[in-house]
């Protein structure tokens, strides 16, 4: 019986001890496994949209082929498998293209042609994966409706009276004959109507006017009118009742003035003027002939003309010769040119000795001639990098040669960079000095690639066209380079780095404390930070209402990941609320092995932008909205405003360190509760996340009433006795019943 009683004993002993060894490693484990509301539970998916639908011509012709294009765009998180996208025209299919998969935040433009056999208006829209084949984000924002094409039939006839004539020198009593010509000046043949003739406002003769093709005419005189004065008005109209369609309705008469000659008299006018070259130049000798004609009843005596070139006369006369009526003389004259581009020459006969003429308002002749523009034309030579074959966290230096290639000195400009990447896109200015002819400069950019892979250069001179040049459609460079991996790990950040600091490990990926059933939505951006360089981080996604951040780095962190969390409440490392009427309160962390903390950085700003609504809604006072800046009490930060759109109005702030921000109309007063008495701060407690942290800041412990709750400590304790005296009782139960 005391064997049996020692064995049971030991029993006991053995199930006691599993027992109590293992509840708490099972109770250790669970808590690690996260909750379902922890924050971190993601759904990707893709979000086709149509960014936009265009067309050309946009004025097209009942017939003539339209190519319609959309641009498809995936905002949404993920790849999209390929799809297609249905064109309509009223609300009527009019074809249908493909789609191919889109990574998320790509785009594809693809198109369709298509026309339109009747006059008419139509509105056109799209719709991308009309089937529903490619599961979405948001199914009901895939149709767009851009507008409407008006189709118009621009073929048509055009009748003009192209001539209306009358028999040289008419006297009074006599017949004179009257010559008319009808052309058609449009594109298409016109049907036959009637040409109608009148003197003085009264009808007196009509024609029917033949079918005539494009560019065809056809020719009636009448020669039964007698001058009953010193004039008569005569007025020619062709298809006076519209009966014919035409492209213009307003060009179908034509009336004149036919007056007696009541003597002989010289008539000099000026038929024309020409230049010798078309190639004039400023400053240069040009030769000119003008054409005079004496259309009057008598001969001309000898005169002297004068000429004006953009309305200033000019020393010199033009000597014109007697001339026998009818007759005419080329008279050759010389003048330079005093500026470039139109120049205006106008020549007026007679000059000087009065000479009497059956008509004095037609001695005026103006001719307008090209001056050729002596521009400067700059364009891109060559783009070298150093090092030629970069790698992965190299300073690339980019080294731009520009000429001008042009007749003229060109002024200072600026050349625009661009690189695409198939992650990556950056773009910036570089600043051209005035450069003089054939000469050639050079500038510089620099560049830090983050990924692996092919980047496509495009390079623009004069992008802003600040430069009228000869020739404008040579100032691009495009040029591919490989990005590769680098081959040996380094320590200064990256080649070309000036970086002193000893520091060169990775910062992290700027993970965040705060609970995620307070954060409303949050940005990331990743960045090698580089001592020495400004580093700038976009938060092109625009969810918070935070831009950018930038600053100088004064350590090296290579890759490096800048958080920016909008909170819904305070964060849970502030001791009170943030004065003034608040706008956000945000987080903004910069990685996680101190690049957030104010000896990391200097001339540090912060970018952010404040709904115009929120101002207007709550009578905010713009000058008094304030970036705050926690550490141990909320400090007002000197912030600017930098501009506004329709909707935002952007501040920036100058930034001392990055942790807990409020946006608020500040005026000075304090926090809702009292200060903390720890002046340790908020950057203390930074530092030591990798280490055991402040208890004020502890992310495994809530604390309520300046408590903290540790509810698994309590069930520990409470295992660790209940069970070996469970398990005794158990022992001794056995025992008895054994006795």
């Amino acid at each position: 019986m005391k064997g049996n009683f020692f064995h049971s004993l030991v029993y006991v002993l053995i199930i006691t001890f599993i027992i109590s060894g293992t509840a708490p490693v099972m109770v250790a484990a669970d808590e690690g496994i996260p909750s379902e509301g922890d924050g971190n539970s993601t759904t990707l998916l893709p979000d086709l949209i149509i960014n936009d639908l265009s067309w050309s011509p946009a004025n097209p012709e009942t017939g003539e082929q339209v190519t319609i294009t959309a641009t498809v765009k995936n905002q949404g998180d993920a790849a999209s498998g390929s799809t297609n996208i249905v064109f309509y025209s009223n609300g009527n299919n009019i074809g249908q293209s493909s789609v191919p998969e889109l990574e998320a935040g790509n785009s594809e433009k693809v198109d369709i042609s298509w026309s339109s056999e009747t006059e008419d208006t139509v509105e056109i829209s799209a719709k991308v994966d009309e089937a529903n084949s490619v599961e979405e984000k948001d199914e009901n924002n895939n149709v767009i409706i851009s507008g409407s094409i008006t189709f118009k039939k621009t073929k048509l006839p055009d009748l003009i009276i192209n001539s209306l004539e009358h028999s040289a020198y008419p006297t009074p009593g006599d017949f004179q004959r009257i010559y008319i010509s009808i052309k058609n000046q449009g594109s298409e043949a016109s049907q036959e109507t009637k040409l109608l003739l009148y003197i003085e406002g009264a009808p007196v003769s009509d024609w029917n006017v033949p079918r005539l093709s494009q560019g065809e005419s056809s020719y009636f005189s009448y020669d039964r009118i007698t001058l009953p004065g010193d004039s008569v008005e005569i007025k020619a109209v062709v298809d006076k009742d519209n009966l014919i369609r035409e492209s213009d309705e307003e060009n179908n008469e034509k009336t004149i003035t036919m007056t007696v000659a009541r003597e002989f008299l010289p008539d000099l006018i000026i038929e024309d003027l020409v230049p010798e070259s078309t190639e004039a130049e400023k400053g240069k000798t040009l030769n000119l002939t003008l054409k005079v004609k004496n259309q009057g009843t008598a001969s001309s005596e000898e005169v002297l003309a004068e000429y004006y070139i953009n309305g200033t006369v000019q020393p010199d006369k033009i000597r014109i010769p007697a001339l026998s009526e009818r007759t005419g003389s080329n008279i050759t004259f010389s003048l330079t040119p005093d500026r470039e581009g139109q120049m205006e020459v106008k020549v007026i006969i007679p000059s000087g000795t009065f000479v009497p003429e059956s008509n004095e308002e037609n001695n005026v002749f103006t001719k307008i001639i090209n001056v050729k523009v002596i521009r400067p034309d700059l364009v891109i030579e060559s783009l070298f990098l150093n090092p030629e074959v970069p790698k992965i966290n190299d300073n690339i230096t980019f080294t731009v040669s520009i000429k001008n290639k042009g007749l003229k000195d060109s002024a200072s400009s600026e050349l625009n960079y661009y690189i695409n990447g198939t992650n990556v896109t950056h773009s910036g200015k570089v600043s051209v000095p005035a450069i003089n002819i054939g000469e050639t400069t050079k500038g510089t950019f620099y560049w830090t690639p983050e990924e692996e892979g092919s980047l496509i250069m495009h390079l623009v001179a004069d992008a802003g066209n600040a430069i009228l040049e000869d020739d404008e459609t040579n100032n691009k460079l495009i040029k591919t380079v490989s990005i590769s991996k680098q081959t040996t790990s380094s320590s200064g950040g990256g080649s070309g780095s000036t970086s002193s600091s000893t520091s060169s490990s990775s910062m992290g990926s700027g993970v965040s404390k705060e609970p995620a059933r307070n954060v409303e939505v949050k940005e990331l951006a990743t960045r090698n930070i580089i001592s020495g360089y400004h580093i700038k981080y976009d938060f092109a996604k625009n969810v918070t209402c935070v831009t950018y951040i930038e600053f100088d780095s004064t350590k090296t962190f290579k890759k490096t990941t800048a958080t920016v969390e909008v909170l819904k409440e305070k964060s849970t490392f502030v001791q009170n609320n943030p004065p003034g009427r608040v706008y956000k309160q945000i987080n903004i962390w910069v990685g996680n092995k101190g690049a957030g903390l104010s000896d990391s950085h200097k001339n540090a700003y912060t970018g952010f932008k404040v709904d115009k609504e929120w101002i207007k809604n709550n009578s905010v006072n713009e000058s008094n909205i304030a970036l705050l800046w926690y550490d141990n009490k909320w400090e007002p930060l000197r912030t600017e405003k930098t501009g506004e759109d329709d909707n935002y109005v952007y501040f920036r702030a100058k930034t001392s360190g990055y942790s807990c921000f409020a946006i608020s109309e500040y005026t000075g007063e304090k926090g809702t509760v009292e200060e903390s008495g720890d002046e340790t701060g908020i950057q203390e407690t930074l530092r030591s996340w990798d280490g055991e942290g402040k208890a004020i800041l502890s992310s495994s412990a809530e604390r309520e009433e300046g408590m903290e709750k540790k509810p698994m400590e309590a069930a520990k304790t409470l295992i660790a006795f209940s069970l070996p005296l469970f398990a005794f009782l158990v022992g001794y139960a056995v025992l008895k019943k054994k006795i």
